[in-house]
């Protein structure tokens, strides 16, 4: 480059960045093309001219692009990992997710719901300005005995109540004690009507579990013997109480013919997949679920976050 071309980028560097001058407003300054304006910025970037330094606080954007580009999501949250996992990381978790909800939730929207402790914990930090014309949809059956709270069926009534929309429920168990009986609760109409519902979902809210898990345990589903078949069977994670292994793929588990719910193919329909998990138990759950393709936006700490940039895909 000569010292006029030098002179020409600088001269638009300093227009563009000190001056907040628009490219156009440049452009008609300079008696030169709007294109052209852009060509002399992105010059000014590449020659070093200009150099662009991001200051700021926060010490996990590095980790979560890379986390983006290995798995190919949407985005991706990190919060501070917490020894006191099933407490405090989740109440965390929780904050950032219900943060993210807030921003990408518009009028207009159906929103899938599975179940479980962190999206429970979503509730206690939805700060909502005002009422929206949104439908939450149950994604899996949420009847139970125990720990009603972390149930689909009740999340959806606490959301729908937070943001002022409608809930549709999906009123059967989360798994069933065999496949005549699925077949059965399966062809009722409003059964059947909840679960096309749940299909055009364009948001889905999910939570990842694993066989090491205690909360399908603690909410009636599993004995500590299914846990062990689970296991057997290669399962290293579920969601939507759909089994999967560490490569993602559904497992050849008996339960994944007898769960009331979206299957996994059917999710990976939904534009817009958000995952919320984190914690040691549930890394390899994680992992598994990434490489399933399972979700788009992944909501989770930076202890798990270091582990999957480690694993590399």
């Amino acid at each position: 480059m000569d010292n006029n071309d030098i002179r020409l980028i600088t001269r638009a560097a300093h227009m563009y960045y000190d001056d907040n001058m628009t490219q156009q407003a440049i452009s008609d300054k300079l008696g030169i093309s709007r294109p052209a304006v852009s060509r002399l910025l992105k010059k000014a970037r590449e020659e070093g001219i200009v150099e662009i330094n991001i200051n700021s606080p926060y010490s996990f954007s590095q980790q979560e692009r890379q986390i983006e580009k290995l798995y190919g999501l949407r985005e991706v949250i990190i919060v501070p990992y917490y020894n006191d996992e099933n407490i405090k990381l989740k109440k965390i978790l929780g904050k950032a997710a219900a943060l993210y909800l807030t921003r990408v939730i518009k009028d207009g929207d159906i929103i899938g719901v599975s179940w479980g402790t962190t999206l429970y914990c979503m509730l206690e930090n939805l700060k909502v300005g005002r009422q929206y014309d949104v439908v939450f949809v149950s994604l899996v059956g949420g009847i139970g005995n125990t720990q009603i709270e972390v149930h689909s069926n009740q999340l959806v009534i606490n959301f729908s109540r937070i943001f002022g929309g409608k809930g549709q429920f999906l009123h059967a168990p989360a798994i069933v004690d065999s496949i005549e009986v699925k077949k059965s609760i399966s062809s009722d109409k409003k059964i059947r009507e909840v679960l096309e519902l749940g299909q055009k979902s364009n948001i889905a809210l999910v939570g990842i579990g694993s066989p090491d898990s205690t909360t399908m345990m603690k909410a009636g589903y599993f004995s500590t013997r299914d846990i062990q078949e689970l296991k057997e069977a290669g399962v290293i994670g579920d969601i939507c109480s759909q089994f999967f292994d560490i490569q993602g793929r559904l497992c050849n588990a008996e339960m994944n013919q007898r769960g009331i719910g979206l299957t996994l193919d059917q999710l990976k329909k939904i534009p817009l997949v958000i995952g919320v998990a984190g914690g040691t138990l549930k890394m390899k759950s994680i992992l598994g679920a990434l490489r399933g393709g399972y979700l788009d936006v992944l909501v989770t700490d930076s202890k798990t976050a270091k582990f999957l940039i480690e694993t590399g895909g």
